[in-house]
């Protein structure tokens, strides 16, 4: 277990997991009560840790990150000058660029935001580097008020954040070509760069050249993209990557209308009782009722 699990009574000082586990309201007063320089300690740790390792004290932590600028901007600022002030970590500061703290006060809270903001990079000269990352987004559209636009512009520093993106992550390796592999070199391929922690992502670019493929394998060979997640059913048991596998390409490749996929979909899933647990995460937004129908079937068959 790690220290947010410790912190947040999820295990206890021997490392054990605590049973009944602490419930959900209690967990994020907990978290709502520790100091700014705990949340920082928090962040390290969210960054850090593999996807495929993630546990119920990073998962919470996370979550509170992935919402807090929007629920509370005023301490979001708080919490982003708290990590300019503690972590060392080039690496983990710089995700905090590209992270909801700091998008979210700008999409949603741009008018609370933008005064804290502009008294904040006076004080923290830094952040000016953190809002160059936001520049283009500013520019193009994010932040519509004209006023604060601008004003947000003003304390961007997008020429440095670029520079200092490239000095962190300089040792980048080939890129992947995906297309090339078989199947089963694919699938190993799929876990290996799925289960990274968020540090890891940003090291070699891998992550997003495999997101590509994957939506242009959903998009225009389904049934490649089939034979992919069978293959990954194969290999992996980690329920975070399974899941992440069901809601992400399973679910793409599935059309909206009937046809060979969902043909081929269903009787995997009436073969394979690890693909069908597979099939039951999978939304049926956007779908035909007769393909919701088939589905639906199919994640209660088990062949005899």
């Amino acid at each position: 277990m790690s220290w947010c699990d410790k912190v947040l009574g999820y295990c206890d000082a021997s490392g054990g997991a605590v049973e009944p586990v602490p419930a959900y309201d209690g967990v994020f007063a907990r978290i709502d009560a520790l100091p700014l320089t705990d949340w920082v300690r928090a962040w390290r740790e969210v960054c850090r840790t593999r996807f495929s390792d993630q546990t119920p004290g990073v998962y919470a932590f996370k979550s509170h990150f992935d919402r807090l600028s929007h629920d509370d901007p005023q301490r979001g600022v708080a919490f982003i000058e708290a990590a300019l002030q503690n972590e060392t970590d080039d690496e983990v500061l710089l995700l905090l660029a590209k992270s909801k703290v700091l998008g979210q006060l700008l999409v949603f809270r741009a008018e609370i935001a933008t005064p804290l903001l502009q008294e904040l990079a006076l004080r923290q000269p830094r952040l000016r580097i953190l809002m160059g990352c936001e520049a283009p987004s500013i520019e193009g559209g994010m932040v519509e008020d004209a006023g604060l636009k601008r004003r947000l512009l003003a304390i961007c520093d997008e020429p440095t954040y670029r520079a200092w993106q490239e000095s962190v992550f300089a040792a980048k390796p080939e890129p992947v070509d995906f297309a090339s592999l078989s199947i089963p070199e694919l699938a190993a391929k799929w876990v290996e760069i799925k289960s990274r922690s968020d540090v890891e992502i940003e090291r070699d670019g891998h992550w997003y050249d495999l997101m590509d493929y994957q939506s242009e394998l959903t998009g225009n060979d389904p049934m490649k993209a089939l034979e992919l997640v069978k293959a990954i059913v194969e290999i992996e048991d980690n329920p975070h990557l399974l899941g992440l596998l069901s809601a992400g390409m399973l679910e793409d490749l599935i059309p909206a209308r009937d046809g060979p996929v969902v043909d081929a979909v269903v009787e995997e899933a009436k073969r394979n009782p690890q693909f069908q647990d597979l099939l039951c995460g999978v939304w049926f937004n956007g779908m035909s009722s007769e393909v919701a129908a088939r589905l639906t079937w199919a994640r209660g068959q088990r062949q005899p």
